[in-house]
């Protein structure tokens, strides 16, 4: 069998390989939404700001008329800073709203693929020593592939995380039993039966794309609304991730990856939650609720909505929350974890090994220098 072969190519090139792409993300051995073509695309287009960004396609062995398949895809980012450090490394592309960077590889020939990606990380031309693997899974059979590879090589944990993560029970009812206290349910239940006296309380999924254009409106305006307007985290604070956002709700909907969900009370929304839909599971992408309403845990409510609708599909196996760390929404409703871990590798080289190895030291370093003494902080306070 010939060697597989890898090429890097540039975001304007990679549209060019969407029905390879495609095909890939039918095949791959972990579903991540965020490096599918509909929601990869429009990040570029919106988010990319001035990142060096190459994609290196790796694919499988020629057939006898030429072609071969796309077995393998794995955004990158040319770092020239890390850990606020001028060194140079590579990265697995990590925008604002991607929550998960694992690449997508053919579920088949993983081992392959992995091969590929080191052989050429190891004489990479774009002058990188270290890989900066950002969010990436520290569990399940991607993991299992991906630890084999790293035997040998010098590698520093930056972070690792459980995040909530969902799987089916026996029935809706079940779930709930296990995961909420009496106490718990009682006191959703009276915030329920609260709204529902104050008027017309509806929860409802969007199904037409009619419907689509006022949902993103809505949530753009309730989630600037909260704590995350008032923070300038919101979608809305940047003109460029509202229209990411637009663009990327209008094509998962079309290509019916995406479930919109509100809880409204006399026709407006109290809470929204926008879930995307991976093979057999889906990643909780974004959630919002008014704050003149927590008193009730509308957003609480709306999880709870979206867990009777999880039962009752057979064919979601489950929900990735998309979290940080100890989340208090998703820690409570996650009857599993799912380990994230960020971690820098060197290539292998003694120059890789050397940085990889002396980064604890000189962040350690850099802190102590940046830090004023004590005694210095006494003299300054006192003047």
């Amino acid at each position: 069998m010939s060697r597989l072969e890898t090429v890097c190519v540039s975001p304007a090139e990679l549209v060019e390989f969407r029905g390879a792409w495609e095909q890939l993300v039918e095949n791959a051995l972990v579903p991540n939404v965020f490096y599918e073509p509909w929601m990869l695309l429009p990040a570029i287009e919106h988010l990319r700001e001035d990142r060096n960004l190459h994609f290196l396609l790796v694919h499988g062995p020629g057939a006898p008329n030429g072609a071969r398949k796309l077995w393998g895809l794995f955004p990158l980012q040319v770092q020239t800073r890390c850990l606020h450090l001028p060194l140079r490394t590579l990265a697995f592309w990590q925008h604002r709203y991607c929550y998960l960077t694992a690449p997508l590889i053919e579920r088949h020939h993983a081992g392959e693929v992995l091969d590929a990606f080191w052989r050429w990380f190891e004489t990479n031309p774009l002058g990188c020593r270290i890989l900066d693997t950002n969010y990436l899974l520290a569990d399940g059979p991607f993991h299992a592939s991906w630890a084999d590879f790293l035997i040998g090589r010098c590698t520093l944990v930056l972070n690792e995380f459980p995040r909530g993560f969902q799987t089916r029970a026996a029935s809706y009812e079940s779930y709930i039993e296990t995961q909420l206290s009496k106490k718990r349910q009682h006191s959703l239940s009276r915030g329920r039966r609260h709204l529902e006296q104050l008027g017309s309380l509806v929860s409802r999924q969007i199904e037409s794309a009619n419907d689509l254009e006022l949902w993103v409106e809505q949530f753009l305006q309730l989630e600037s609304s909260g704590w995350k307007g008032r923070q300038h985290t919101a979608l809305a604070s940047r003109p460029e991730d509202a229209r990411y956002f637009r663009e990327l709700t209008r094509a998962a909907l079309g290509e019916g990856r995406a479930t919109l969900l509100s809880l409204e009370l006399n026709g407006h929304p109290i809470a929204m939650k926008h879930i995307l839909i991976a093979d057999d599971g889906t990643f909780d992408f974004k959630i919002a609720y008014d704050e003149d309403y927590s008193k009730y845990s509308p957003g609480l409510l709306l999880e709870l909505d979206h867990l009777r609708i999880f039962h009752s599909s057979a064919q979601t196996k489950w929900i990735d929350s998309g979290a940080s760390a100890r989340h208090p929404l998703f820690d409570l409703v996650s009857n599993e974890r799912r380990v994230i871990r960020r971690a820098l590798i060197s290539d292998g080289s003694r120059r890789g090994d050397f940085y990889v190895s002396a980064l604890p030291l000189v962040r350690w370093l850099k802190h102590k220098l940046a830090r004023p003494s004590p005694a210095l902080a006494k003299v300054g306070a006192a003047a």
